[in-house]
């Protein structure tokens, strides 16, 4: 909670830099579990990048091409997390308990630095994950 205190920290956030951040590969792990694959690989990419490599669990199975059936499929992705929020740093004559103002894709977020959790947005609302490849 002391990064959201201090504004100043907040573009260290954003660029992937904030103190106790682990990898993400856990998250893969979980996405291929659901579509009955399991990773095989994951690795930064970058400060706000992974590329995993996945395979099926099950073989291709019967199929129209002969040697086939015993092969398993594997695919490779980065995936990009891009921040959606801006925000200008107060200046020195701005009120010393007063939070600069978070802009996320049009959405304002005025956070309270008296009870900061109150409106503090989600994950989701700070940041956008695609693939890249």
């Amino acid at each position: 909670m002391q990064n959201v205190l201090d504004p100043t920290r907040w573009q260290d956030i954003f660029d992937g830099k904030a103190d106790g951040l682990g990898l993400s590969c856990w998250r893969a792990d979980q996405l291929a579990a659901l579509n009955d694959a399991a990773v095989l690989s994951c690795l930064p990419d970058g400060a706000l990048g992974y590329t995993v490599v996945v395979e099926t669990n099950d073989t291709v199975g019967d199929s129209i091409v002969p040697g086939t059936e015993d092969k398993k499929s594997q695919e490779k992705a980065t995936a990009v997390i891009e921040p959606r929020c801006g925000f200008e740093l107060p200046t020195e004559a701005a009120e010393k308990d007063t939070l600069p103002l978070l802009t996320c894709e049009g959405k304002e977020w005025e956070l309270d630095p008296k009870d900061p959790e109150e409106l503090l947005p989600e994950p989701e609302d700070l940041f956008d994950v695609h693939l890249a490849d």
